[in-house]
């Protein structure tokens, strides 16, 4: 018995069309806002903000992208129009002078992404994108404002890391 060309090219039509039916959902999935200010004692991962103030908060029972991280303890992170959600432009609306159009030029300043392993009380500068980078139980996140007169790479943050081991 042959298969005729029509049948296997709707077969493979609603094949495709199920497949994006059922990750749809996936895609639009929302990030859950549960955080607690200060640093993460139990289950869960911190993040620290360093620009004009620091702001740290933990997002408890976390297991995602350091993206998802920013809405999961209540910041707004924006992208770039080449690079929305792999490129770090704004944290809560600083710098107000980046329009996150095109990327900065490195004399504008950028954020710089530090990670703190659980257990570790140093921050490593993170060679990973916030889009790429998965969060880990016990876990320190940090991003810090560097000015473009300074190096993101031999920057700190100026908070020490609080990190723990999750069971």
């Amino acid at each position: 018995m042959r298969l005729s060309l029509r049948v296997v090219l709707i077969g493979l039509v609603a094949l495709v069309g199920i497949g994006a039916l059922i990750s749809a959902p996936a895609a639009q999935e929302k990030t859950e806002v549960r955080f607690t200010p200060g640093w993460c004692t139990g289950e869960g991962v911190s993040l620290t903000i360093e620009s004009e103030t620091t702001r740290t908060r933990c997002a408890t029972q976390f297991k995602d992208t350091s993206w998802k991280l920013f809405k999961a303890t209540g910041n707004e992170v924006r992208g770039t129009s080449a690079y929305p959600v792999g490129f770090v432009c704004q944290i809560n609306g600083a710098p107000k002078a980046q329009d996150c159009i095109d990327t900065p030029r490195y004399d504008e300043g950028s954020w710089a992404f530090f990670i703190a392993k659980p257990g570790s009380t140093t921050w490593q500068y993170a060679l990973t994108g916030a889009s790429t980078h998965f969060s880990e139980c016990g876990s320190a996140e940090a991003w810090l404002w560097v000015p473009g007169t300074e190096s993101p790479e031999t920057s700190k943050p100026s908070t020490k890391p609080v990190t723990h081991k999750c069971r």
